[in-house]
């Protein structure tokens, strides 16, 4: 029968002197804490990962607000978007406007350009003063014509700016609003920069919120 002696003896020669050796040749020598923590302490990685996931938990906290705040702005963009397209549809109104004014205008030149030349002829020819007058007429006439045209543009120019001046101030506040909201969002930008790649990392689904998508914007 083998003695307590014989085996420890057999035990360490057999266990003690590989690992040794392996130590040895890798250049490995192992410490007290290596020895009795070998892991590496997952005890304090814990209380790192703990106190990692209450501060994740304190920043959805505060990010919450900021993103129910955020799709309300997003709401607000659609009747804002509404108001542009009809801004855009008027701006094209406007154009067809602005050329029959120029061409009024310009018809209005040409046709005054005669007028002292008539004068001067009515007054040296009297002979000739019925034959000027019926022109003269006529280019008064087609004078009136043309000045009428431009005052009909005119008048639907200002009802058309009318119409747009309170919708402008509208988006004006909305925009305003945004920007606000904008900058307040923007401060977290650093810390989501540096707290985002880990906390994507650890798989953790969303939260389940999505904005809302906005309206089609409506045909001008």
């Amino acid at each position: 029968m083998v003695g307590s002696r014989t085996f420890a003896a057999v035990v360490l020669v057999l266990g003690v002197a590989p690992a040794i050796g392996l130590c040895a040749i890798n250049g490995f020598f192992p410490t007290f804490r290596d020895i009795s923590d070998p892991l590496g302490r997952p005890s304090a990685l814990s209380v790192q990962i703990i106190d990692s996931a209450q501060r994740l938990d304190e920043l959805t906290v505060e990010l919450e607000p900021k993103h129910a705040q955020l799709a309300a702005d997003i709401q607000v963009l659609g009747p804002m978007s509404n108001d542009l397209a009809v801004l855009v549809g008027r701006s094209v109104e406007l154009s067809p406007l602005s050329a029959t004014l120029e061409g009024n205008a310009s018809k209005v030149a040409d046709i005054s350009a005669p007028l002292p030349n008539v004068v001067t002829s009515v007054t040296a020819r009297s002979d000739e003063a019925g034959a000027t007058v019926d022109g003269l007429s006529t280019a008064v006439g087609s004078v009136a014509t043309e000045l009428q045209g431009i005052h009909d543009g005119l008048t639907t120019m200002q009802l058309t700016l009318l119409a747009l001046g309170p919708k402008m101030s509208g988006i004006a506040s909305t925009l305003a609003t945004i920007q606000e909201e904008a900058e307040h969002v923007r401060e977290f930008g650093p810390l989501l920069a540096v707290v985002g790649p880990p906390f994507n990392s650890l798989g953790i689904p969303s939260l389940g919120f999505e904005a809302p998508p906005l309206p089609p914007l409506p045909l001008p």
